[in-house]
């Protein structure tokens, strides 16, 4: 069992992948608009292509998770849980009491799972960071573009958003790790 806080690709692209492989995932939505993916691209019929491709086999909840009440309903979901991922930047878990502290002192079995673009320390850590920004700062966009002296020259970003991609599957590659280890102790 998958509990899901994250939003746009990276975590979402992790918990599809562990939902098509079999794990039961129950995403969390944020109150009124729900998860971004819900409004972004084409639409067929009522969701959008994006959301049905991210969040193929999943439930979902919708809880505020600063009121009191709905905060210990998601932590009774965690006790029953094998993973959590989350992908808030670093202190936001905490301010809102489900923090790997909070979720592990219940659920001492959970795999707690952060995604954060700079890390959870360091001087970036507390900044947002976006798949373009990513392959900006990485020195993926030096390799794309149009040579110098051409119409439009200079970097450009990949056509697909690579390095969320590339985070969900290498963040799914460490959950499953973790949970073989934590199986066989």
């Amino acid at each position: 069992r998958v509990l899901d806080l994250s939003l746009f690709l990276p975590g979402p692209h992790l918990t599809m992948m562990m939902a098509d492989h079999g794990a039961e995932v129950i995403k969390l939505e944020p109150p009124g608009e729900g998860e971004p993916n819900r409004h972004i691209g084409p639409r067929e019929g009522d969701t959008t292509v994006y959301f049905r491709n991210t969040h193929r086999g999943k439930k979902s909840i919708s809880l505020n998770l600063k009121d009191p009440a709905a905060r210990e309903a998601l932590l009774r979901v965690a006790d029953t849980a094998d993973v959590f991922v989350e992908a808030f930047r670093p202190g936001v878990v905490d301010r809102l009491g489900v923090g790997y502290q909070a979720v592990a002192a219940r659920n001492p079995r959970i795999v707690y799972c952060s995604i954060a673009a700079f890390g959870q320390t360091g001087p970036y850590a507390k900044r947002a960071g976006y798949d373009f920004m990513i392959q900006g700062l990485g020195g993926l966009m030096s390799l794309t573009g149009r040579p110098e002296g051409d119409e439009g020259a200079g970097p450009v970003k990949v056509g697909v958003a690579l390095t969320d991609i590339l985070t969900g599957l290498y963040s799914t590659v460490a959950i499953l790790a973790a949970l073989a280890h934590r199986d066989h102790d």
